[in-house]
């Protein structure tokens, strides 16, 4: 059997890419321990959490931590044991009339950490719960699972996860008169600037929506830098210049730019989707999105084309297709999304609208020789009806069946309530000629918030964020001048 002769040492110091307050917050929760003692380990310029480690248990103890953000070191015993707060933490000092030495407590706030055995002494008044130190202990177990990008697997009993779900609602804090003064003061500065300012605007615009947007109380963060974007759109707006003197100079020539931008459009969304997940974080965690340019051809060029050649009958698979592509080259940090759903219910949601256009133009058609006056009043009510139905059934079946790891999103948007959302929206835009919009704008973040949420496995604070190379804003400019939206 191999000697236990290695240590897992804190210096009180975070890793990139979380804060000094985030590492504490997962600390306390994960050793119980108050204010006072939370700020002695933190002060303290060396505190062991664990010794008596093999090296292989060492590292893996030292990976786990690692997942919270905490800068922590493996040492080997010896030069472990000198240190005065081991000594604190196995053995405490008791006098012998007035019991263990309140000094002695106080230096040594942190006696095991939340994968030590029940068996080791701890300092008095220094309570971890067998709770916690299980749940660390299988954090610490599946640390090489996760660092190769595979969730773990889920230990069941009698069928059912073991791990039960904490599910976490979204909350938006945004008013429509707040936003309003944001909004009409960013289209005077953009026009008076002469559009220059709009990427300014672009960033004004979205840390309000993420920063309103609480997840498990904490905030989105929206990081983009308005000079890039500007930078992005400048030469976004050279191209559209020259795709439009191409179609003037010749017909050929505007046919051949065209080509061009079919074949530059994979780039485009894999690099809009690049800046835009990777400007966007949540604890100081960033998102991510990286995808192969053939891959991406093959999403948006080769599966579309063949659904128009199919006469739409592959439409909807062309449709699972992208958002799976997009879903599964997204990551949280290190972490990789899925969504872990089949092509079936595309194709129902393709069937159930065919079916309502069908039914509309059959009554469309009676009207016609009966009431032809009614006839505007039903197509509007049935275009409504076909977009609610359609936006409801798109986003519960892609968000809620998105997963992270262990924890995935619920979605339960409800036809009746989404569709009084939309008409109320569209006659507010149409009775104040526009105005309407950041109220129409928050009430639909404030909708999708209310009912949406996380069903949480994992502990949130857990994720490292991985390395973050600068993205280039270009193609997310590109794919608004040109009109290319991704819904995920």
């Amino acid at each position: 059997m191999t000697e236990a002769v290695y240590a897992v040492v804190f210096s009180g110091e975070v890793l990139d890419g979380f804060s000094k307050a985030q590492v504490q917050a997962s600390f306390a929760r994960l050793f119980g321990l108050n204010a006072e003692r939370l700020e002695q380990v933190f002060c303290q310029p060396r505190t062991v959490l664990k010794k008596g480690l093999s090296h292989d248990e060492a590292t893996r103890y030292s990976n786990a931590l690692q997942r919270f953000g905490a800068a922590v070191r493996v040492e080997s015993t010896a030069l472990a044991q000198p240190a005065q707060l081991v000594q604190a933490a196995s053995q405490p000092a008791v006098s012998p009339n007035r019991g263990p030495s309140s000094k002695t407590a106080a230096a040594a706030p942190l006696a095991s950490s939340a994968a030590a055995s029940g068996s080791e002494a701890r300092p008095q008044g220094m309570a971890i719960p067998p709770s916690r130190i299980q749940a660390t202990e299988k954090i610490a177990s599946e640390v090489p699972a996760r660092a190769a990008g595979t969730p773990p697997p889920a230990t069941r009993v009698h069928g059912e996860p073991a791990t039960a779900r904490r599910e976490l609602g979204f909350e938006f804090h945004g008013e429509g008169f707040e936003f309003f003064r944001i909004w009409i003061v960013n289209i005077l500065l953009s026009i008076v600037t002469l559009g220059i300012y709009s990427a300014w605007a672009k960033v004004r615009t979205q840390r309000y929506f993420y920063g309103n947007t609480q997840l498990d109380g904490s905030s989105f963060d929206y990081l983009a830098d308005p000079l890039k974007i500007l930078k992005g759109r400048v030469i976004a707006f050279a191209c559209l210049m020259i795709y439009s003197a191409a179609g003037e100079i010749s017909v050929f020539l505007g046919m051949l730019m065209g080509l061009l931008f079919l074949a530059a459009l994979p780039w485009i969304l894999v690099r809009g989707l690049s800046f835009r997940n990777s400007n966007s974080a949540w604890r100081g965690v960033r998102f991510g999105f990286d995808a192969s340019y053939g891959e991406a051809a093959m999403t948006f060029l080769v599966w579309p084309l063949l659904g128009v050649l199919t006469l739409g009958i592959l439409m909807p698979l062309a449709l699972h297709k992208q958002q799976r592509f997009i879903a599964g080259n997204s990551r949280y940090g290190t972490s990789r999304f899925a969504l872990d759903v089949g092509a079936r219910p595309f194709y129902m949601i393709f069937l159930v609208i065919l079916a309502i256009s069908v039914g509309l133009g059959i009554v469309g058609a009676v009207l016609q020789g009966l009431i032809p006056s009614l006839v505007p009043v039903v197509a509007a009510v049935g275009y409504l009806l076909m977009f609610a139905f359609f936006n409801v059934r798109f986003t519960n079946l892609v968000y809620g069946n998105l997963v992270l790891g262990d924890n995935r999103l619920a979605a339960r948007y409800e036809l009746g309530s989404f569709a009084v959302l939309m008409l109320v929206n569209m006659l507010g835009l149409v009775l104040t000629l526009g105005l309407f919009y950041p109220w129409a704008k928050v009430r639909t973040a404030r909708y999708a918030a209310e009912h949406m949420a996380l069903l949480a496995c994992d502990d949130l604070d857990g994720f490292i964020a991985a390395r973050r190379e600068e993205v280039s804003s270009l193609g997310g400019e590109l794919g608004d001048l040109f009109d290319v939206e991704l819904a995920l």
